[in-house]
């Protein structure tokens, strides 16, 4: 795939995108003004007010590495950059609103006013146009998990899911993270302070920071257990249960989502959360939330909607723009016939990766939310193991537990783009997200259903330039195992090391259960072996390549 550089909205285009976005919010969410809305979103006609600001001086309002971070994919800054007129935020204080969140990017922000304040700021001569945002006041229940919802890295149940994607490659080859920032959005990250799966980030100071955008209380740790069980899949580090593939990348955590109800002004919180992501200097946002139906009558999306252009997806592909990774599950509506099956927004947004679910044995997951979007793109991207991902259990000290969702499947390729950037510093996240399409095991046919695919580190590895070489045990992996005696794969992870190879499995005592000759070459570096009727136990695999010999144990269950 070519890449292409994001180039700076033009006044025009911004002037544009601000009246879409006060159209979508009407066509799409049918908001209708009564007693009952107290929250607003208030656009404003420009960022003048005596704004302190300046492109010439980005460091009053972004990090250093959110500026290193456009210097090095060469994106220059725009007014879209600068915050909201300090005048303007503090003239609606003194009316009476409270100003939840300012949004940068549209020059707007979310308040929260009567309707008597309401009438008083729209005739100020800076507001431009507003909009209600319906809302459900903070509950304070929290759902609870429910059921069906070498290295010396020891992965254990959380293997395959590594395996599958080559992150247990990447970490042999020393990439963890290291460097990167990671903003995590979600709905709480319930127990992340005491579970011993995250203890590293916090004794290591790689939690950057927290916001709760929602409740505005400054804690997320007490609100839900989702971004928990994300956060672990990029960043756990517990081994013998589950590691990361990120697990040495900082962490910025950011509640945008209420998961006792489902209002539009999660959508806004949303966007409020990717400015913040990008102040601060994020390389990438990880987002498994997604929204198709509010619990506000008439006001939910349709089809029809994922065409890139609401709200929170025009967002997203402007936070592309900023040079960060943004991905974004796809959606668990595979099986929902009255939604259709397709994915979510903000999934639909362009320049951003959506990540599907395949199960651990690579087959698509009938839940996973499908294209193409409205507009005729493919959807989902990438895909990655969601159905029985393994996850830490928050409701424990240091337990884990099994669930299924493109929740899950999407943090575990945040942490691959994330160890992947590591390994090649000098691309842009267009770039990064190329490779790793390109890697894909459907690359050359991608479709609506898993995209381009599973990628893979050791193939966008060599993509990106790298002639890696690796020293035996790490050049050769055999998944699964244990394993259920249908099928075991064998791939290959040293590029150069093309050619025939033979392998035996032995039992216990050594007797010869299987012997054969395969072929690997860069196309085909992954081999299933049909397995015959083997009882349970401990077996051998010796593989014999080049002059080379490999052996490993392999459980039958």
């Amino acid at each position: 795939m070519a890449t292409q550089k994001h180039s700076p909205l033009s006044a025009t285009e911004r002037n544009s995108f601000r009246t879409i976005c006060l159209v979508l919010f009407s066509v799409f969410f049918g908001f209708q003004a009564s007693a009952q809305n107290k929250k607003y979103i208030l656009f404003f006609k420009n960022k003048a007010g005596g704004n302190p600001y300046s492109l010439s001086n980005p460091s009053q309002f972004l990090s250093a590495k959110s500026i290193q971070r456009r210097v090095n994919q060469n994106l220059p800054l725009d007014s879209s950059d600068l915050p909201v007129s300090p005048a303007y935020i503090n003239t609606i204080k003194q009316a009476g609103a409270v100003v939840l969140n300012p949004l940068k990017w549209i020059n707007a922000a979310i308040i929260e006013c009567s309707g008597d304040v309401l009438n008083q700021i729209v005739d100020f001569p800076f507001v431009e146009n507003s909009q209600p945002l319906n809302s459900k006041l903070p509950s304070s229940v929290v759902k609870k998990l429910k059921n069906n919802g070498t290295q010396s890295l020891d992965y254990g149940p959380s293997g395959n899911q590594n395996v599958m994607l080559g992150i247990d490659s990447m970490h042999s080859w020393g990439y963890h993270g290291e460097g990167m920032t990671i903003a995590v959005m979600d709905a709480g990250f319930q127990n992340v302070n005491t579970h011993t799966a995250f203890s590293h980030l916090f004794q290591n100071n790689k939690i950057l920071g927290v916001r709760d955008i929602v409740a505005r209380d400054g804690d997320v740790y007490q609100d839900h257990w989702h971004g928990g069980a994300v956060l672990s899949n990029i960043a756990g580090y517990l081994p013998g249960n589950i590691i990361g593939g990120a697990y040495n990348a900082s962490y910025f955590l950011i509640r945008t989502e209420d998961a006792n109800s489902e209002y539009e002004v999660e959508c806004a919180y949303w966007v409020a959360g990717l400015e913040l992501a990008d102040s601060i200097g994020a390389d990438l946002v990880n987002s498994s939330l997604g929204y198709t139906t509010f619990d506000q009558p008439g006001v939910s999306f349709t089809y029809s909607s994922l065409n890139g252009q609401s709200f929170s997806s025009r967002a997203a592909s402007m936070a592309a723009a900023k040079g960060m990774i943004v991905l974004n599950s796809a959606g668990n509506e595979g099986n929902n016939n009255s939604w259709g099956g397709w994915i979510a927004v903000p999934s639909d947004a362009e320049n951003i990766l959506t990540v599907g679910s395949v199960g651990p044995t690579e087959q698509y997951s009938t839940f996973s939310g499908k294209g193409p979007t409205a507009d005729g793109r493919i959807k989902p991207d990438l895909v990655a193991q969601g159905n029985s991902a393994v996850i830490a259990d928050v409701f424990t000290a240091s337990g884990i537990t099994t669930n299924g969702g493109t929740s899950f499947s999407c943090p575990i390729m945040c942490g691959l783009a994330a160890g992947f950037w590591q390994a090649h510093p000098n691309l842009t996240a267009t770039q990064v997200m190329a490779h790793l399409k390109n890697s894909g095991s459907n690359k050359d046919n991608p479709n609506n259903l898993i995209g381009w695919g599973i990628p893979g580190f050791v193939k966008a590895h060599i993509l990106a330039g790298a002639k890696p070489t690796l020293a035996f045990p790490f050049d050769l992996h055999i998944f699964p195992n244990p394993n259920s005696g249908k099928i075991m794969y064998i791939e290959l992870l040293e590029s150069n090391a093309v050619g025939d190879a033979q392998y035996k499995i032995t039992d216990s005592k050594g007797a010869l259960v299987l012997k054969s000759n395969i072929h690997f070459d860069l196309s085909n570096q992954r081999i299933g072996i049909d397995l015959p009727k083997m009882r349970a136990g401990m077996y051998f695999l010796q593989i014999e390549m080049g002059g080379r010999s490999f052996s490993r144990k392999v459980v039958m269950h």
